[in-house]
């Protein structure tokens, strides 16, 4: 698959709600690519990195206005009878720099300001006419640098969210500066952390180690920094004195990082629930051995093994994309509730001990009976993906949902028909326990239509299938339909019309996937299937 491909399927479409933080929808980072070099493949993942930032408590692009007084006491300052807890909580509610106007009022209001906890959100301190984060290092991303540090410097704290977005740090004094922001935040209880550097991992660019000291942070957003040696830094043995004793969200994008990083980072956050990694391109590998991690994505990264050693709360495993062929292990993970999206004949799956092959035997060590809802991605024109599907399904016997996201195979094609699943033999999964089964940009291969058909006359407790179509995308659409219609009339294990039909979402571009939904463990879809 070629960049260019890559770029148009991965760009993420946007959100009326994320305008205030994005320039434009052909440069989502905001950065300008004649000032910088930038490829078709960091350009996809900086995208990916910016339209992913957690949207902050507090908003700019709304307008404060008050009605004309009228009146003979029309001019009376009602708002300052107020107690104080009531106006720390409307300053609390305003952006920094707004928040920080107020303290020109009076000396009661200088004293609310500084007694009140601070959102502090650099893109708020950009000249609105700007539009955006600075496309290059000049007079306005130091501005914005200035005035971090002043604000940092006279606030007391605490700092519920900061998110750091518009700075360039590239050299010695940069950094240094940097740090400073981590020791001040560290000092006055950051809670929530967004930290980015533009426009991208820079060689010898190295995150301050001074994050480490931010032991009250509960969230942490890291993007576009090359992490500093974790071999070095001393992490205590109690977990009671661990640097993030109370971080319960870690998400790492277009980062520099080593396959010893991710164990440390586990270990100095022993209450961490989820986990997100995407953007990494050196090659990782990632081996999770956690007692508190629920949820595990890994997207747009060139993973070559992505191993669950020992994760007794993990719910979630998610791989979108990544880049490379990766091993996919599975060992201690007996809650384990969603996987996906998994790769038949790409990803090398193995469970226990074993590597599951396209004759593999079904026996309790390779399967994971914990996993209902299962998500695949695959080319039905491509053999040897297809050959392994049945094997595939066969290690999740008790998948009640199942999603498949199709894709048109490069170059020449091979399809498979009825023959090859009735050979196949019974699947435990699409027999006993599939429900919901939904298949995502149909091609209109035979290689599909067979499969459709196998779990058409073999679930026994189907309740619906989905053929998500796309729209006007078809060389033969008559005889696309045709063929979809057939299913109709095939001897379904279960009476009733299961069939149904939605119009793809992505016909303009756009993602089928969503690393926030992929983060929200109270999101019960995040492969957008129900």
């Amino acid at each position: 698959m070629s960049l260019p491909r890559l770029a148009a399927f991965y760009w993420p479409r946007l959100r009326a709600a994320d305008r205030d933080d994005v320039r434009a929808a052909g440069m989502g980072h905001g950065l300008d690519p004649e000032g910088i070099t930038i490829t078709p493949l960091m350009d996809m993942v900086l995208g990916f990195l910016y339209q992913s930032i957690p949207r902050p408590p507090v908003s700019a692009s709304a307008s404060l206005s008050a009605a004309a007084a009228t009146g003979d006491g029309g001019g009376d300052d009602r708002i300052s009878l107020l107690p104080d807890d009531i106006l720390r909580a409307v300053v609390s509610r305003l952006p920094a720099k707004d928040g920080a106007r107020t303290a020109v009022l009076s000396s009661r209001w200088r004293r609310l300001w500084r007694s009140t906890p601070l959102v502090l959100v650099d893109t708020h301190l950009l000249p609105r006419r700007g539009g955006g984060r600075p496309a290059r290092a000049g007079a306005a991303s130091r501005a914005v640098a200035d005035a971090v540090s002043r604000v940092l410097e006279a606030h007391p704290g605490p700092f519920p969210f900061v998110s750091l977005s518009c700075s360039f740090i590239g050299d010695d004094a940069q950094r240094g500066v940097a740090a400073r922001w981590l020791d001040l935040l560290a000092a006055k209880g950051v809670e929530h952390l967004v930290f980015v550097n533009r426009p991208c991992p820079l060689p010898g660019v190295t995150l301050p180690a001074a994050l480490f000291n931010c032991s009250s942070l509960r969230r942490l957003y890291i993007g576009s920094w090359e992490l500093p040696d974790t071999a070095s830094i001393p992490l205590p043995r109690a977990a009671a004195a661990a640097a993030f004793p109370n971080l319960r969200e870690l998400v790492l994008g277009c980062v520099v990082m080593v396959d010893g990083d991710l164990p440390f980072l586990l270990a100095a956050s022993p209450a961490l629930e989820t986990l997100a990694v995407f953007g990494i391109l050196n090659t990782l590998r990632a081996r999770l051995s956690s007692g508190s991690l629920r949820c595990a994505q890994f997207c747009l990264s060139f993973m070559e093994e992505v191993a669950v050693l020992d994760a007794p709360h993990l719910e979630r495993l998610f791989l979108w994309r990544n880049i490379k062929n990766t091993r996919v292990k599975i060992g201690h993970a007996p809650q384990l509730r969603m996987l996906g999206y998994l790769q038949p004949g790409v990803h090398q799956l193995e469970i226990g001990n074993t590597i599951i092959k396209a004759r593999t035997i079904v026996r309790p060590g390779t399967t994971v009976p914990s996993v209902n809802m299962l998500a695949l991605h695959l080319h039905f024109g491509v053999r040897n993906e297809v050959k392994m599907l049945p094997s595939f399904l066969r290690c999740f016997p008790n998948v009640e949902t199942l999603c498949v996201e199709s894709e048109e195979a490069p170059g020449r094609t091979s399809n498979i028909d009825v023959n090859f699943w009735q050979e196949a033999g019974p699947i435990e999964c699409v027999q006993s326990h599939l429900k919901m089964m939904i298949l995502r940009e149909f091609q209109g291969e035979e290689s599909e239509l067979s499969f459709l058909k196998f779990v058409g006359e073999n679930a026994r407790v189907l309740e619906k299938m989905v053929i998500v179509m796309k729209l006007g995308r078809y060389s033969a659409p008559e005889e696309v339909a045709a063929k979809v219609m057939d299913l109709q009339s095939a001897k379904w294990a279960r009476e009733g019309n299961k069939l149904g039909f939605l119009i793809s979402r992505l016909r303009a571009g756009g993602s089928a996937w969503s690393l926030r939904d992929g983060t929200d463990l109270s999101c019960d879809d995040p492969f957008m299937c129900l």
